[in-house]
């Protein structure tokens, strides 16, 4: 098809085809390409099937608490924090959708890691007041919950949070508290804590991904299941 274009007595000719992106654009593959590609896909599916762990029971994933949300927040409070070379911090919150699916029993792969967190988000420690982190629980809804969260508890009635207590004590609108969480939901993501001001955001360069393997092989290397790393 063509199409004519007329702009300050200059005149311009588009030509333009429609083109299939499928079996058919590629009916006769390059050989070299071809060679190329599978020579990198073995040595991906090599480090993809890796096994670094194991988990002794099928942890699923769902809101508003599941195994794996409680597990991957547990951990992320746990020793997120030693690992990005911060102070310990008082609770960590993370979306649900930022968890892609359950993690079966049995071998735990590195592509099991990537499968369960696919995206490159960063840990980072947030600190602000009560008052700020009330604010977006407030947002908070028991039946249709978006953020997971460890060291922090939310008690609901008529589906709306009524109580929250952050260590085990009553949450304090003028204290500050230090919260470990993916840089997506620090600039805004999943609308978790879009309107929150912070005192402080300090980031790092730790993919969450590469956070989790880390964690498995330490559970692995002191002989333990992934399922061991579950809150108590």
């Amino acid at each position: 098809m063509t199409c004519m274009s007329y702009a300050q007595n200059h005149s311009y000719t588009y030509q333009y085809r429609m083109v299939r992106l499928d079996s058919t654009y590629d009916a006769k593959l390059d050989p070299g390409l071809v060679k190329y590609l599978d020579r990198h896909k073995a040595r991906l599916d090599k480090k993809m099937d890796e096994v670094i762990g194991r988990c002794d029971v099928t942890l699923n994933v769902e809101a508003p608490q599941s195994p794996l949300s409680d597990l991957l927040t547990e951990l992320m409070l746990r020793d997120g924090p030693a690992a990005i070379r911060q102070a310990p911090c008082d609770l960590s919150v993370m979306n649900f959708g930022g968890i892609r699916t359950n993690l079966q029993a049995g071998d735990v792969t590195v592509g099991d890691i990537f499968r369960i967190s696919p995206f490159d988000n960063y840990l980072v420690v947030a600190t602000l007041k009560g008052s700020e982190l009330r604010k977006a629980v407030s947002r908070f809804r028991q039946d249709a919950l978006m953020a997971a969260s460890s060291g922090m508890e939310v008690s609901y009635k008529a589906n709306v949070p009524t109580r929250i207590l952050v260590q085990g004590k009553e949450l304090q609108d003028e204290q500050l508290y230090r919260l470990i969480t993916l840089n997506f939901i620090a600039e805004g993501g999943d609308n978790i804590l879009s309107d929150v001001r912070f005192e402080s955001l300090d980031y790092s360069m730790l993919i969450f991904r590469d956070f989790l393997i880390n964690e498995v092989k330490k559970l692995t290397k002191a002989g333990r299941s992934v399922s061991d790393g579950l809150p108590r």
